[in-house]
């Protein structure tokens, strides 16, 4: 097999040639490699900037996203009042205190009040959250306040969807639509004050009242 010149000639001239373009391509890589550096370089402290925002993990992060710090299941507690004062036995199904307001959350929330010659009263709703030192109470949903019967007094049942509980001066309030039942007459009106002390009750606006004589009641 021969080669002839010309094609030798060419050959020589194409290498040529090759060199040459690798020549003027090294220097347009190193431009390529150094923007592709600066690109990285710039995602990567974007990432660590987007790092940096996001909230921390563990107790400040749960106390940004309003997290329990504890629960408790099928609790009671009572409360340690003087002797002249009432006291009260708070009960419900679950209790999550809140560190970020220091509220505590009761879901299915019982409420017992104990006075000296008082009745006995007792208070109850699907939740109810309260204040760091339990001076107040706030009742939500299927609220309902039950007095019992008491010497010639019968029963009395105050329904709302929400009631406010004062521990320290023995009121609960509403500025809710409330129903209040009491033998045979049945009120009805918006916004209400029960003051325990005083074993009264008041209706502020709205009110109605509907009354059975006692032989429609028995029947």
């Amino acid at each position: 097999m021969r080669f002839h010149t010309a094609c030798s000639r060419k050959l020589r001239d194409g290498a040529g040639a090759v060199s040459d373009m690798i020549d003027e391509f090294r220097p347009r890589r190193g431009a390529a490699l150094t923007l592709a550096f600066m690109l990285l370089l710039a995602g990567g402290s974007f990432w660590l900037l987007k790092q940096a925002q996001q909230p921390e993990q563990g107790a400040t992060r749960s106390a940004a996203q309003g997290l329990p710090d504890y629960t408790m299941h099928q609790f009671r507690y009572m409360s340690a009042g003087k002797s002249d004062t009432s006291n009260y036995l708070v009960e419900g199904d679950v209790l999550s205190h809140y560190p970020d307001s220091n509220e505590t959350v009761v879901q299915a929330f019982r409420m017992t009040r104990y006075a000296p010659n008082r009745p006995t009263m007792t208070l109850s709703s699907d939740s109810a959250k309260s204040n760091a030192d339990r001076s107040e109470f706030r009742l939500y949903d299927n609220v309902v306040l039950r007095r019992p019967a008491s010497g010639n007094v019968d029963t009395l049942v105050v329904t709302a969807d929400y009631m406010l509980v004062l521990t320290r001066q023995d009121l609960v309030k509403s500025d809710r639509p409330v129903q209040a039942q009491q033998g045979s007459t049945t009120l009805k009106g918006t916004g209400m004050v029960a003051d325990s002390k005083q074993q009264t009750l008041a209706l502020h606006s709205a009110v109605s009242a509907t009354y059975l004589p006692p032989e429609q009641v028995r029947r």
